[in-house]
């Protein structure tokens, strides 16, 4: 069922991560496995990398795309893997950019998966021919 999902949907989680020698600065991301690509980063970099905040998402490559788009002026790349995507959140304006990045990623996953729900039980209804 997962590889339905990851082909079919690019289901995959999207994540925010810091940096503890790269201070002011959040990376946008996504994997399959949220703990092995960190620990790929980790090996990559100086310093400790972990994850701070992870949602699995519906078309992530997409949606991660669209975010570094939101947050390109941000931008403050590292040395590393994935040091690209790294962005600053001291500059006071980019905290309007973090709550929109916050806000975005819950709602893409409350609305997919609300989605989803609704339409098995609605075919769980239909087939038991329960009022929905």
């Amino acid at each position: 069922m997962k590889q339905l999902l990851y082909a079919l949907f690019g289901y995959r989680f999207i994540y925010l991560g810091m940096s503890t020698r790269n201070l002011g600065r959040l990376k946008i991301g996504i994997a399959r496995n949220v703990g092995l690509r960190w620990e790929s980063i980790d090996r990559s970099m100086k310093g400790k990398q972990f994850p701070v905040f992870c949602l699995p998402t519906f078309h992530a490559l997409w949606f991660e795309g669209h975010l570094h788009r939101v947050m390109r002026r941000f931008n403050r790349p590292v040395e590393g893997d994935g040091g690209t995507e790294f962005f600053t959140y001291l500059s006071p304006f980019s905290w309007l950019g973090w709550i929109y990045v916050l806000c975005a990623m819950t709602w893409a996953f409350l609305i997919s998966h609300l989605l989803l729900y609704l339409l098995f039980s609605g075919i769980w209804c239909w087939y038991w021919e329960i009022e929905f």
